[in-house]
């Protein structure tokens, strides 16, 4: 359910975007008007997106890549110094 709506919100943003990009190509002040609701839409899209993200990996909804995590760690000379 989490995943599902992390998409459904991108393409929310992607289609403010497509606004914006209408209200481009129109001009004039009509089009300026489309594209400032469609950044603000944006915006407002993109950091409620964040935030959900953020509460879903402290709750235990999503669980993070550890691809990273388990690196193995170089290794420490021995003897001497490294260089």
């Amino acid at each position: 359910m989490t995943k599902i709506l992390i998409i459904i919100v991108i393409i929310a943003i992607l289609t403010a975007l497509g606004f914006g990009l209408i209200g481009m190509l129109r001009g004039g002040r009509q089009g300026s008007d489309k594209m400032f609701k469609s950044l603000v839409t944006r915006v407002a899209l993109s950091v409620l997106l964040f935030a959900f993200v953020l509460l879903a990996g402290a709750m235990g909804w999503i669980k993070p890549n550890n691809a990273i995590l388990d690196a193995p760690k170089p290794q420490q000379a021995q003897g001497g110094y490294a260089a």
